[in-house]
């Protein structure tokens, strides 16, 4: 069965606060949890200089970023993104990403 969810579709959830996040961020998932064992997607909105903390994932992670300036980084550096650039993280591997300091 297809799964079609349409663009004004969903729930944009604040997850400010949340442990994970520092600074405003703002989510809308693709996927809720439960419809799919193996795949998780959502839009996520970091305000300027919002990002998450240091974390890592059981499977690999595809980053887009759809408009703005973005960073990412782990122990190796920090890396600057700008809207069209993608990033993929491997499972496993200590990383943050976020919003720059202008959005």
């Amino acid at each position: 069965m297809l799964n079609i969810r349409h663009a004004a579709e969903g729930e944009t959830r604040d997850r400010t606060g949340e442990p994970i996040f520092e600074g405003t961020v703002h989510a809308r998932p693709y996927i809720e949890p439960g419809e799919s064992e193996h795949l998780t997607a959502a839009v996520v909105h970091f305000s300027p200089g919002a990002r998450t903390r240091t974390h890592r994932h059981t499977s690999d992670q595809l980053l887009i970023v759809t408009s703005g300036i973005g960073k990412v980084g782990d122990a190796d550096g920090e890396y600057v993104v700008a809207s069209g650039d993608s990033v993929l993280i491997p499972a496993g591997h200590d990383h943050w990403h976020g919003a720059g300091d202008t959005g």
